[in-house]
Protein backbone atom coordinates (compact mmCIF):
# COMPACT_ATOMS: atom_id res chain seq x y z
CA UNK A 1 0.00 0.00 0.00
CA UNK A 2 1.18 3.49 -1.04
CA UNK A 3 0.25 6.60 -0.42
CA UNK A 4 -0.96 9.20 -2.79
CA UNK A 5 -2.07 12.98 -2.47
CA UNK A 6 -6.00 11.75 -2.73
CA UNK A 7 -5.35 9.41 -0.01
CA UNK A 8 -4.14 12.60 2.67
CA UNK A 9 -6.53 15.02 1.25
CA UNK A 10 -9.62 12.91 1.68
CA UNK A 11 -12.34 13.93 4.14
CA UNK A 12 -10.24 12.88 7.90
CA UNK A 13 -11.80 11.03 11.16
CA UNK A 14 -14.20 12.86 13.01
CA UNK A 15 -11.84 12.54 15.66
CA UNK A 16 -8.67 13.83 14.56
CA UNK A 17 -7.37 17.17 15.28
CA UNK A 18 -9.80 20.07 14.38
CA UNK A 19 -8.30 22.33 11.74
CA UNK A 20 -6.59 25.35 13.21
CA UNK A 21 -4.01 22.40 14.69
CA UNK A 22 -3.21 21.04 11.59
CA UNK A 23 -0.14 21.18 10.33
CA UNK A 24 0.56 24.15 7.40
CA UNK A 25 -0.04 22.37 3.43
CA UNK A 26 3.45 21.09 1.94
CA UNK A 27 5.95 22.41 -0.09
CA UNK A 28 5.82 20.80 -3.58
CA UNK A 29 8.17 18.37 -4.65
CA UNK A 30 10.40 18.60 -7.24
CA UNK A 31 9.32 15.49 -8.74
CA UNK A 32 7.50 12.64 -7.42
CA UNK A 33 8.86 9.17 -7.67
CA UNK A 34 7.36 6.30 -9.86
CA UNK A 35 5.78 4.34 -6.64
CA UNK A 36 3.64 1.53 -9.10
CA UNK A 37 7.36 0.52 -10.46
CA UNK A 38 8.72 0.30 -7.38
CA UNK A 39 6.15 -1.62 -5.47
CA UNK A 40 6.12 -4.09 -8.87
CA UNK A 41 9.91 -4.61 -8.34
CA UNK A 42 9.38 -5.05 -4.93
CA UNK A 43 7.16 -7.90 -5.75
CA UNK A 44 10.02 -9.47 -7.85
CA UNK A 45 12.76 -9.27 -4.97
CA UNK A 46 10.02 -10.54 -2.55
CA UNK A 47 8.79 -13.52 -4.70
CA UNK A 48 12.11 -14.47 -5.62
CA UNK A 49 13.26 -14.25 -2.07
CA UNK A 50 15.69 -11.73 -2.41
CA UNK A 51 15.67 -9.97 0.72
CA UNK A 52 19.29 -8.40 0.55
CA UNK A 53 18.06 -6.48 -3.10
CA UNK A 54 14.53 -5.49 -1.97
CA UNK A 55 16.43 -3.51 1.24
CA UNK A 56 18.35 -1.74 -1.04
CA UNK A 57 16.12 -1.24 -3.86
CA UNK A 58 13.83 0.49 -1.36
CA UNK A 59 16.56 2.11 0.48
CA UNK A 60 17.20 3.87 -2.85
CA UNK A 61 14.43 5.29 -3.73
CA UNK A 62 13.79 6.48 -0.21
CA UNK A 63 16.96 8.92 -0.85
CA UNK A 64 15.87 9.62 -3.97
CA UNK A 65 12.26 10.67 -2.75
CA UNK A 66 14.24 12.92 -0.30
CA UNK A 67 16.18 14.26 -3.43
CA UNK A 68 13.18 15.25 -4.62
CA UNK A 69 10.89 16.13 -1.82
CA UNK A 70 8.27 13.90 -2.50
CA UNK A 71 7.68 13.52 1.32
CA UNK A 72 4.23 11.08 0.29
CA UNK A 73 6.61 8.91 -1.63
CA UNK A 74 9.57 8.70 1.15
CA UNK A 75 6.60 7.62 3.38
CA UNK A 76 5.00 4.73 1.07
CA UNK A 77 8.53 3.70 1.18
CA UNK A 78 8.94 3.60 4.76
CA UNK A 79 5.90 2.02 5.44
CA UNK A 80 7.11 -0.69 2.98
CA UNK A 81 10.26 -0.78 5.04
CA UNK A 82 8.74 -1.37 8.27
CA UNK A 83 7.76 -4.66 6.79
CA UNK A 84 11.04 -5.56 5.30
CA UNK A 85 13.08 -5.23 8.25
CA UNK A 86 10.41 -6.66 10.63
CA UNK A 87 10.75 -9.30 8.23
CA UNK A 88 14.48 -9.66 8.41
CA UNK A 89 14.27 -8.99 12.73
CA UNK A 90 16.25 -6.00 11.95
CA UNK A 91 14.63 -4.34 15.20
CA UNK A 92 16.66 -0.95 14.89
CA UNK A 93 16.34 -0.25 11.51
CA UNK A 94 12.56 -0.99 11.90
CA UNK A 95 11.83 1.00 14.59
CA UNK A 96 13.87 3.89 13.07
CA UNK A 97 11.33 3.63 9.96
CA UNK A 98 8.40 3.57 12.12
CA UNK A 99 9.59 6.64 14.08
CA UNK A 100 10.37 8.61 10.62
CA UNK A 101 7.22 7.31 9.17
CA UNK A 102 5.05 8.53 11.90
CA UNK A 103 6.97 11.97 12.28
CA UNK A 104 6.00 11.91 8.07
CA UNK A 105 2.49 10.99 9.17
CA UNK A 106 2.37 13.98 10.97
CA UNK A 107 3.48 16.51 8.42
CA UNK A 108 1.52 15.16 6.00
CA UNK A 109 -1.59 15.19 7.98
CA UNK A 110 -2.48 11.91 7.14
CA UNK A 111 -4.04 10.57 10.44
CA UNK A 112 -7.92 9.91 10.20
CA UNK A 113 -7.62 8.75 6.74
CA UNK A 114 -7.42 4.83 5.35
CA UNK A 115 -4.19 5.53 3.68
CA UNK A 116 -2.92 7.26 7.10
CA UNK A 117 -4.70 3.92 8.68
CA UNK A 118 -2.67 1.42 6.69
CA UNK A 119 0.70 2.79 7.46
CA UNK A 120 -0.37 3.03 11.18
CA UNK A 121 -1.14 -1.04 10.99
CA UNK A 122 2.42 -1.47 9.67
CA UNK A 123 4.07 0.62 12.17
CA UNK A 124 2.04 -1.21 14.99
CA UNK A 125 2.92 -4.90 13.13
CA UNK A 126 6.69 -3.78 13.08
CA UNK A 127 6.17 -2.51 16.92
CA UNK A 128 4.68 -6.08 18.22
CA UNK A 129 7.01 -7.80 16.43
CA UNK A 130 9.85 -6.83 18.55
CA UNK A 131 7.89 -6.66 22.20
CA UNK A 132 6.88 -3.38 22.16
CA UNK A 133 3.29 -4.20 22.75
CA UNK A 134 2.00 -0.99 24.53
CA UNK A 135 2.59 1.45 21.59
CA UNK A 136 1.39 -1.30 19.09
CA UNK A 137 -2.02 -1.45 20.44
CA UNK A 138 -2.54 2.65 20.63
CA UNK A 139 -1.44 2.65 17.40
CA UNK A 140 -3.98 -0.54 16.22
CA UNK A 141 -6.32 1.38 17.94
CA UNK A 142 -5.62 5.07 15.95
CA UNK A 143 -5.71 2.79 12.84
CA UNK A 144 -9.09 1.34 13.58
CA UNK A 145 -10.67 4.53 13.95
CA UNK A 146 -9.30 5.59 10.57
CA UNK A 147 -10.53 2.95 8.89
CA UNK A 148 -14.10 3.01 10.79
CA UNK A 149 -14.43 6.51 9.56
CA UNK A 150 -13.09 5.83 5.77
CA UNK A 151 -13.83 2.32 4.88
CA UNK A 152 -16.83 0.11 5.06
CA UNK A 153 -16.80 -2.74 7.26
CA UNK A 154 -16.96 -4.99 4.22
CA UNK A 155 -13.26 -3.58 2.80
CA UNK A 156 -10.62 -5.55 2.26
CA UNK A 157 -8.15 -3.51 4.69
CA UNK A 158 -10.02 -4.39 7.77
CA UNK A 159 -9.73 -7.98 7.04
CA UNK A 160 -5.68 -6.99 7.26
CA UNK A 161 -6.15 -4.62 10.37
CA UNK A 162 -7.46 -7.57 11.91
CA UNK A 163 -5.41 -10.24 10.84
CA UNK A 164 -2.75 -8.08 12.01
CA UNK A 165 -4.14 -7.91 15.53
CA UNK A 166 -4.64 -11.46 15.87
CA UNK A 167 -1.79 -11.40 18.83
CA UNK A 168 -3.80 -9.27 21.33
CA UNK A 169 -6.19 -10.13 24.13
CA UNK A 170 -9.08 -10.50 21.65
CA UNK A 171 -6.92 -12.58 19.33
CA UNK A 172 -10.13 -14.97 18.31
CA UNK A 173 -12.76 -12.20 17.59
CA UNK A 174 -10.05 -10.27 15.37
CA UNK A 175 -9.48 -13.52 13.41
CA UNK A 176 -13.30 -14.27 13.26
CA UNK A 177 -13.59 -10.82 11.60
CA UNK A 178 -11.36 -11.03 9.11
CA UNK A 179 -12.92 -14.25 7.98
CA UNK A 180 -16.13 -12.82 7.59
CA UNK A 181 -14.43 -10.27 4.78
CA UNK A 182 -12.48 -12.33 3.45
CA UNK A 183 -14.98 -15.04 2.64
CA UNK A 184 -17.42 -11.77 1.50
CA UNK A 185 -14.80 -11.37 -1.12
CA UNK A 186 -14.18 -14.99 -2.39
CA UNK A 187 -10.61 -14.94 -1.12
CA UNK A 188 -9.80 -18.29 -0.57
CA UNK A 189 -6.39 -18.61 -0.15
CA UNK A 190 -6.00 -15.92 2.95
CA UNK A 191 -8.89 -17.42 4.30
CA UNK A 192 -6.69 -20.56 4.50
CA UNK A 193 -3.75 -18.57 6.08
CA UNK A 194 -6.41 -17.17 8.46
CA UNK A 195 -7.68 -20.56 8.94
CA UNK A 196 -3.79 -21.86 10.03
CA UNK A 197 -3.73 -19.00 12.48
CA UNK A 198 -6.60 -19.92 14.26
CA UNK A 199 -5.07 -23.47 14.20
CA UNK A 200 -2.13 -22.43 15.85
CA UNK A 201 -3.94 -19.98 18.31
CA UNK A 202 -5.94 -22.82 19.42
CA UNK A 203 -2.98 -24.97 19.94
CA UNK A 204 -1.29 -22.52 22.02
CA UNK A 205 -4.08 -22.79 24.16
CA UNK A 206 -4.63 -26.43 24.72
CA UNK A 207 -2.69 -28.39 22.20
CA UNK A 208 -5.75 -31.37 22.41
CA UNK A 209 -7.59 -28.95 20.87
CA UNK A 210 -9.91 -30.66 18.75
CA UNK A 211 -10.35 -27.24 17.04
CA UNK A 212 -6.91 -27.60 15.76
CA UNK A 213 -7.80 -30.29 13.29
CA UNK A 214 -10.79 -28.62 12.09
CA UNK A 215 -9.09 -25.08 11.59
CA UNK A 216 -6.08 -27.44 9.37
CA UNK A 217 -8.57 -28.89 7.61
CA UNK A 218 -10.79 -25.73 6.27
CA UNK A 219 -7.66 -24.17 5.56
CA UNK A 220 -6.41 -27.16 3.35
CA UNK A 221 -9.94 -26.89 1.66
CA UNK A 222 -9.15 -23.50 0.66
CA UNK A 223 -6.15 -24.51 -0.94
CA UNK A 224 -7.19 -26.96 -2.27
CA UNK A 225 -10.27 -25.21 -3.96
CA UNK A 226 -10.39 -25.11 -7.96
CA UNK A 227 -11.29 -21.45 -7.86
CA UNK A 228 -8.35 -20.70 -5.30
CA UNK A 229 -5.94 -18.41 -7.18
CA UNK A 230 -2.30 -19.33 -7.17
CA UNK A 231 0.40 -17.19 -8.03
Amino acid sequence: MFVEPEDYLEGVCPLGRPGFMRPAPRPEPAGRIPLPEIIAECDEYFNSNDSARLGEHLRFWRRRAQELGDESGELSILSELMGHYRMQRDEERALAAVRDGLELMKLLDVYGTAGGGTILINAATALQSFGHFGEALRYYAEAFRCYNASLDPMDMRFAAAHDANGESAHAEAYYRKALDILQHHGNLMDSAVTYINLAQLYDRQNENDSRVAEMLDLAMGCFDDPAAERG
